[in-house]
């Protein structure tokens, strides 16, 4: 059985709270989160600044539950000798238990005016670490912009749970009027505000807290991390041959765009795989024998899984080919041309709705709203819908990636980084993926899917070490390091 990190929604965090609580005594699961989350701070300062006594921490408090953690963390601290300042935004509201610790272990609350804007006004202090426990799940309210801005221009910066002003559902937050953290320390799980666009660029390093929520059931999406990915890697049996390990075919390139055939079979032939297959559709010269000579090309026989469409360019032969191989049972890995030609013809897209066997797209931004112009922009929900209308798993490629199966289940990818941003990287994906599910042809398609799409994101951050702006061809060739113990090189 391999663990994921689960993902949870608003809705089932406060269910699985509503769980814990009926267990625990009143208020321990406050004190569990306060108390890790003033260990962090204290980490962070160490890390820092090398010490922790004499520090300036200032704790930013909202009247709620966040607050209230803030305000018991800035207790945690005092005590470790950090002057402990604390704002509390509405200054006649607050976390009583929480301010009363807060007191009791010698913080001080500054005296905060307030504006008619109903906002804050800070007198200018220096500090170390600012604490950010303005607003929990349940609020996605933008934060006062002169609060904000005095938050984000301090030297380290700590949200509570989720920055504050950022959606914990769906990331979506105004730029300058949330809080940009340096770490946010998280309780029971990870939420999706978190991973997602823009939400993840404010959210900086995040810790994850278990303060005994439970397991939560069907998460809204999952995480694949090193240790699940080794473990779907597994081992290779004594008796296997080139056959039994999978054989994973390459429909790719074209006169115009030979380059891409390349890099789909370099991306494939790094994923376990006992055979790569490569088929010409049209007329052009890959060179795929010059450069991998262990390529068969033209041979379909045994074919466990295929990769096809990067880099065609919307000829017949390749509608035809199209045509057959989505009539046939072998999964199938749509990219680039290929889900050009499926936006565009009725009748692949009919065959793609009909078929039993594992279909993918891997639409970027652009790709995703020719092909779904009802749904519009890439988003959690989007592309669960969009895997639900069209009967296939969708790879919504971005900043954060997010995996749906139709029936709901949904990987977010932490592991692509900007370094996957470059022409011919889409190419090298598909081969992941293709030679993923060819070589696990027993595993949960959409578990095989994220595995190709992280291996494909941790190759980026490999070729990044030594490349300050890698090309896809790096890319391609650091899946081989990926493969070989799927950790990072020190």
């Amino acid at each position: 059985m391999v663990d994921f990190l689960p993902v949870g929604s608003v809705e089932q965090i406060r269910s699985a709270e509503e769980v814990a609580f009926a267990v625990t005594a009143p208020g321990e699961l406050m004190h569990r989160a306060s108390f890790a989350l003033g260990v962090a701070c204290a980490d962070l300062l160490q890390e820092t600044y090398g010490q922790v006594y004499g520090t300036t921490v200032v704790v930013v408090a909202g009247p709620g539950n966040n607050g209230g953690d803030a305000l018991y963390a800035g207790a945690y601290l005092a005590r470790r000798g950090v002057k402990v300042l604390a704002d509390c935004l509405v200054p006649t509201t607050f976390h009583g238990e929480g301010m009363q610790a807060f007191l009791a272990a010698g913080g001080q609350v500054r005296d905060c005016v307030g504006r008619d804007s109903g906002g804050v006004e800070f007198d200018l202090v220096e500090c170390d670490l600012v604490v950010d426990g303005i607003a929990g799940l349940g609020s996605a309210r933008p934060v006062d912009r002169a609060v904000a801005n005095w938050i984000n221009t301090q030297p380290v910066v700590v949200s509570v749970d989720i920055p504050s002003g950022v959606n914990a559902d769906t990331g979506e937050c105004d730029p300058d009027r949330c809080v940009h953290a340096d770490l946010t320390v998280t309780f029971g799980a990870l939420k999706p505000g978190l991973m997602l666009m823009p939400g993840a660029e404010f959210a900086g390093e995040i810790e994850i807290v278990d303060i005994g929520l439970g397991e939560i059931a069907h998460p809204r999406a999952e995480v694949l991390t090193t240790p699940a990915a080794q473990h779907m890697w597994g081992g290779t049996e004594l008796d296997a041959y080139k056959y039994s390990r999978g054989v994973v075919g390459i429909a790719a390139g074209s006169s115009r765009y030979p380059g891409a055939a390349q890099l789909c079979v370099l991306g494939a032939q790094y994923t376990g795989v006992g055979m790569v297959m490569f088929t010409e559709v049209g007329d052009f010269q890959s060179g795929i024998t010059e450069r991998f000579p262990q390529v068969v090309v033209g041979a379909h026989e045994r074919i466990t899984a295929w990769g096809v469409g990067p880099g065609f360019s919307g000829t017949p032969e390749e509608h035809a080919f199209l045509m057959g191989l989505l009539s046939g049972d072998a999964p199938v890995v749509l990219d680039a041309g290929a889900l050009s030609a499926l936006a565009q013809s009725p009748e692949l897209r009919a065959l793609v709705s009909a078929r039993t066997a594992t279909t993918v797209i891997t639409p970027h931004a652009g790709e995703f709203r020719a092909l779904f112009p009802d749904l519009g922009e890439i988003t959690l929900q989007n592309v669960t819908d969009a895997a639900q209308q069209l009967g296939a798993i969708v790879v919504g490629k971005g900043p954060r990636t997010v995996v749906c199966a139709p029936g709901g289940r949904t990987f977010i990818d932490m592991e692509g980084t900007a370094a996957l941003a470059t022409a011919g990287s889409g190419d090298v994906l598909t081969g992941n993926i293709a030679g993923q599910l060819a070589a696990h042809p027993h595993g949960d398609p959409v578990e095989v899917v994220a595995l190709g799409v992280w291996m494909h994101g941790r190759a980026g951050r490999i070729a990044a070490l030594d490349l300050h702006s890698p090309t896809a061809l790096d890319i391609g060739q650091a899946c081989a390091l990926v493969m070989d113990s799927g950790e990072l090189p020190v």
